[in-house]
């Protein structure tokens, strides 16, 4: 099994789905449609966060630790984002 995958088929992914999440998200309403709306954004989070993620298990592994730690500085970040902005929503 092998770990690589194709990036702009995942986040491609992650942006339909954020789409189809928000869209059914105002049609639907209430509890689910703001469930659904939370979802809508962390897939468009997540998005750039895949990117991120590759991008530091590269550095990481041609040993350029400098790099891999601000990305996942930035990783935690993009996460803390997310938390925040669902709480508020």
């Amino acid at each position: 099994m092998s770990l690589r995958f194709d990036l702009a088929r995942v986040i491609g992914v992650l942006v339909v789905s954020a789409g189809l999440a928000a869209l059914i998200g105002v049609i639907v309403g209430g509890d689910i449609g703001r469930a659904l709306d939370i979802a809508a954004i962390a897939a468009l989070a997540a998005a750039p966060g895949v990117r991120v993620l590759a991008l530091s298990v590269a550095w990481a592994r041609a040993r350029d630790y400098k790099y891999a730690g601000a990305s996942i500085a930035l990783i935690i970040l993009i996460v803390m984002s997310v938390i925040g902005t669902a709480l508020w929503r």
